[in-house]
């Protein structure tokens, strides 16, 4: 660990730290002066991390004596809760971390496993979250080291191979396809089944589902998560000896959790003029596309083939996504909306509809928020319609 780093975990320098948390971090440097004989701008990059960590990692801020990187490492890591649900996909003897990064996902998954081994190339990381570990407990093995190398040099098979590659190339600019990520899993797919029979692959949200699915052989699983419905990653968990139909979860969490197969996605679903209830499926099931699969499953219909909105007379309340009661059915018409919403305010939600949100608000000059739901839609009739709802 570099020196500068070490220095960090004086007492004085803890409390410090601890007592800045709730001020910018950049009027630190103006303290320069007070404190000649510390590194100011490292203890910045401390305060920055721990800030950052109290929501997005509690478990790392409320542990004393945790060192942090820089702001971009923090920013790129898994939350807590996501790394915690990894976790619980697959369990045994140990597990390899091929891209370790500041060692959350590490951490979790090593809950699962008797041991497990972290990778990390940038040296500084790497000798952060080995310390890190040190304070947390768990049987982690640290290196310094490209985790192919490790794996291509070792006579060991793994029960587990976890790897998040980079999603930015050499400029970076981010990439979408799975060809330009850092490592090419595709490469080493062959090097990466030798060593283990079960892989786990964090991707990005932006990266076509269906595509990968062609690209990649054996995945078994494929878990779409989503925070506060906000999808935050998708994993891809590959069974070397898994052959049939592959299985999504759809992941709201803390929340809902949804599985289909995309075959059950192919059973198409009934069209209807809207009833008495309005869903609106979670972030991940309208990732996943299961937009035919959702209907059926539930007993519910759908209001257009492309508007992936629901309805039904009875209530379905188990439904993973936000579900409103129907009040009025209008045109696009702003005397129409109006005359249903006096106080000019609404939560504007379009789906399949001509214009946009903006556009909507500044026709009818409604004001955000409040409690009344307005849609904007198409209905099966492929007439646009605006339906005023309230939440259930």
């Amino acid at each position: 660990m570099p020196l500068r780093i070490k220095k960090l975990l004086d007492v004085e320098i803890q409390k410090f730290i601890n007592q800045q948390l709730d001020k910018p971090a950049a009027d630190l440097l103006f303290l320069a002066k007070q404190y000649p004989n510390w590194d100011m701008t490292s203890i910045a990059q401390q305060v920055i991390g721990k800030q950052k960590a109290k929501k997005k990692i509690p478990t790392w801020f409320n542990t004393n004596n945790i060192l942090y990187p820089i702001r971009l490492s923090i920013e790129q890591c898994s939350s807590e809760e996501t790394a915690k649900y990894k976790s619980k996909i697959l369990h045994g003897k140990r597990f390899i971390d091929l891209t370790g990064g500041f060692g959350v996902d590490t951490y979790f998954i090593n809950q699962s496993f008797k041991s497990g081994v972290y990778c990390e190339l940038n040296e500084e990381l790497q000798s952060i979250a080995q310390h890190n570990f040190k304070i947390l407990g768990g049987s982690i093995q640290s290196f310094h080291q490209n985790g192919l190398d490790y794996l291509q040099n070792s006579q060991e098979k793994f029960d587990l191979i976890y790897i998040d590659p980079a999603r930015r190339n050499e400029k970076n600019q981010k990439v979408i396809k799975l060809a330009d990520y850092t490592p090419n899993i595709l490469e080493h797919i062959d090097l990466l089944f030798q060593k283990a029979d079960h892989i786990l692959v964090k991707t990005a949200p932006l990266l076509d589902i269906k595509q990968v699915l062609k690209e990649i052989p054996s995945v078994k699983e494929i878990h779409i998560l989503s925070l506060k419905n906000e999808c935050k990653e998708v994993l891809y968990l590959l069974d070397k000896k898994h052959t049939s139909e592959t299985q999504l979860h759809c992941i709201n969490i803390n929340d809902s959790k949804y599985s289909f197969s995309y075959s059950k996605e192919n059973e198409k679903a009934s069209l209807s003029e809207p009833l008495n209830y309005l869903y609106e499926p979670n972030v991940s099931i309208l990732k996943a596309g299961a937009f035919n699969s959702i209907a059926n499953d539930f007993k519910l219909q759908k209001l257009h083939a492309n508007s992936h909105l629901y309805t039904s007379n009875k209530l379905v309340k188990e439904f993973p996504g936000r579900i409103f009661k129907i009040n009025n059915i209008c045109k696009y018409n702003k005397k129409e909306i109006l005359k249903l919403l006096p106080y000019k305010k609404a939560n504007i939600t379009r789906r399949n509809f001509p214009s946009s949100v903006t556009e909507i608000r500044k026709k009818t000059g409604l004001k955000e928020g409040g409690e009344h739901y307005l849609f904007a839609t198409t209905l099966k009739d492929n007439q646009p319609k605006i339906l005023l709802c309230s939440k259930f």
